[in-house]
C-alpha cells in the first residue's frame, strides 16, 4: 500500500490520471450529444408520417379522394401506410357508388310526375321535389325547414299527415285542391337510420277525373240522343196502331215524322262511324295545293239558302292574293260546313255571319279561316269542352235546335289531321268566332 501510494504521488502518474479523466469526460460528452441527436432524429422520423397523415386526412375531408401517403420505409410503418392507402381506395370506390346511386335517386324524384315531400317527426319539411312545388306553387328553398302546414295550406292533407303520425299506418284519400285540381294523397311512415318522419306522395288525377267525366257525359249524351227519336218513333207507332191509319192525311203526317226521326238516327250513326274512323286514322287525306277561295265558296253556296230562310246575312270576306294551302278540299268543305251550320243554328233572325280568311304571321306560315256570328254566344265554362263529342251547353239544349253534337268534334280531328289548330272565342249574347289554320303550300 505504501509503495502504491508512493507511486501515485509521483508527478507522471498524476498526469496520466488527469488524461484518462479528460478522455472519459470527452467520451461522455460525445455520447450525450449523440444521444440527443439520435433522439431528435427519431422524433422527426416519427412525427413526419403523423404530419403527412394529418395533411392527407384534411385533403380527403375537403373532397380530394386522390390524396395518398407516400411510403418511406419497408418496415412496419411502411406496411401501415400501404394499408391506409388501400383503405382510402376502398372508401373512394364506395363513396363513388353512393354518389351514383344518390344521383339516380334524385333524378327519379326530380323528374317524376308525382309530388313527393318528406317531413321529420316534428312536421318540418326536409325534402320536396319539383312536382310538389308546382302543385302548390311554392319555392323549394322557401319550403325547406318550414312546417308542413305552412307549405301545404290545405286542412284535409294536414289531417291525413296527422292521422298517419298518430296511427303509424299508411293513409290514402282523394282530395280536391282549388277549383279544378284533384289529387290522390298518400301519407306513409318514413324511417331512415334513426330519423323518423312521414313520406307524402301526391298523384295528380285531374286528367283522369276529366276523362271519367267525359265518358260519363258521352254515355249520358248518346243515351239522350238515342232516346229522343226512339221515343218519338214509339209514340208515332202507337198513334198509328190506335187508328190513325184510317185517316190517310193523318197517317201520312205521322209517317213523315217517323221518316224524319229515322233520318236523324241515321245521321247520328253515320257521324259516329265517321268520327270513329277519323280517330282511328282510317281516313286518309288527299292533300293537294289548293286556292283558299275554292275551299270556302262551295260551303257558302250550299248554306246560303238556309241563311236566307233564317233571315241571316252570310258574308264572305276573302282578301286577294292569299297564298295557296296544302289541304284535302273535301275534308275542309266538311269543316267549314259544320262551322257555318252551327253559326246559323245559334244566330237569331237579323243576325250576321262572316266567313273570313287571312294570312297568319310569317313565322307560323299558315292561313287562318274564321267563322264569326252575332249569335247567343257560348258560356265561359263550356269553352274548354266545346270540341268534345256529344257535348252541348245547357243554352244549346234549352233551344232544342237538334243536331248530334258531333260536328265540332269531327272538325277538330280533321283540322288536326291537316297539322292545323282550331279554337274559339266567345262572349254570351255577343256571338262566337271559330278559327282554324291550314298550312301554306311550300
Amino acid at each position: 500500500m505504501v509503495g502504491l501510494a508512493a507511486y501515485l504521488s509521483q508527478p507522471g502518474c498524476l498526469g496520466s490520471i488527469g488524461c484518462i479523466r479528460q478522455t472519459v469526460f470527452v467520451a461522455a460528452g460525445l455520447l450525450f450529444a449523440s444521444t440527443i441527436v439520435f433522439a431528435f432524429s427519431l422524433t422527426a422520423q416519427t412525427s413526419r408520417p403523423i404530419r403527412q397523415l394529418t395533411q392527407v386526412i384534411h385533403r380527403i375531408i375537403a373532397g380530394d379522394w386522390n390524396a395518398r401517403m407516400l411510403p418511406q420505409t419497408e418496415d412496419g410503418a411502411g406496411e401501415l401506410v400501404a394499408a391506409f392507402n388501400e383503405m382510402i381506395d376502398q372508401l373512394r370506390t364506395e363513396h363513388g357508388a353512393l354518389l351514383e346511386e344518390n344521383g339516380r335517386f334524385n333524378t327519379v324524384l326530380n323528374t317524376m310526375a308525382d309530388g313527393v315531400l318528406i317531413t321529420d317527426s316534428q312536421a318540418i319539411v326536409r325534402f320536396i321535389n319539383p312536382a310538389f312545388t308546382k302543385l302548390f306553387d311554392v319555392d323549394e328553398q322557401v319550403a325547406l325547414d318550414r312546417s308542413f302546414a305552412e307549405v301545404v295550406r290545405h286542412h284535409q292533407i294536414i289531417d291525413l299527415w296527422q292521422r298517419c303520425q298518430l296511427e303509424g299506418n299508411t293513409v290514402t284519400e282523394g282530395v280536391k285542391v282549388g277549383r279544378d285540381l284533384f289529387l290522390q294523397v298518400i301519407v306513409t311512415p318514413f324511417e331512415a337510420q334513426e330519423a323518423r318522419g312521414q313520406l307524402v306522395i301526391l298523384q295528380d288525377l285531374t286528367q283522369m277525373r276529366r276523362l271519367q267525366t267525359v265518358r260519363q257525359d258521352f254515355i249520358s249524351n248518346i243515351s239522350h240522343e238515342l232516346r229522343t227519336p226512339l221515343a218519338s218513333l214509339q209514340l208515332i207507332v202507337e198513334t198509328l196502331q190506335d187508328g190513325a191509319f184510317e185517316d190517310s192525311a193523318t197517317a201520312v203526317h205521322f209517317l213523315n215524322r217517323a221518316a224524319g226521326e229515322i233520318d236523324a238516327l241515321t245521321q247520328m250513326v253515320e257521324e259516329l262511324l265517321a268520327l270513329s274512323r277519323i280517330e282511328s286514322g282510317l281516313v286518309p287525306l288527299r292533300l293537294q295545293e289548293t286556292a283558299v277561295a275554292d275551299l270556302l265558296l262551295k260551303p257558302m253556296d250550299r248554306l246560303q239558302p238556309q241563311a236566307k230562310r233564317a233571315r241571316i246575312d252570310l258574308i264572305l270576306d276573302l282578301p286577294p292574293a292569299l297564298p295557296k294551302v296544302l289541304a284535302d278540299p273535301q275534308r275542309v268543305h266538311q269543316i267549314v260546313t259544320n262551322l257555318l251550320h252551327n253559326a246559323i243554328k245559334f244566330t237569331s233572325e237579323g243576325g250576321k255571319i262572316t266567313l273570313k280568311a287571312a294570312k297568319e304571321s310569317e313565322e307560323n306560315n299558315a292561313v287562318i279561316i274564321s267563322v264569326q256570328d252575332t249569335g247567343i254566344g257560348i258560356p265561359k265554362e263550356d269553352l274548354s269542352r266545346i270540341f268534345e263529342r256529344f257535348y252541348k251547353s245547357d243554352r244549346a239544349r234549352s233551344r232544342d235546335l237538334g243536331g248530334t253534337g258531333l260536328g265540332l268534334a269531327i272538325s277538330s280531328h280533321l283540322v288536326a289531321l291537316h297539322n292545323g289548330r282550331i279554337w274559339v272565342k266567345s262572349k254570351e249574347q255577343k256571338g262566337s268566332t271559330f278559327y282554324f289554320t291550314l298550312p301554306i303550300s311550300q
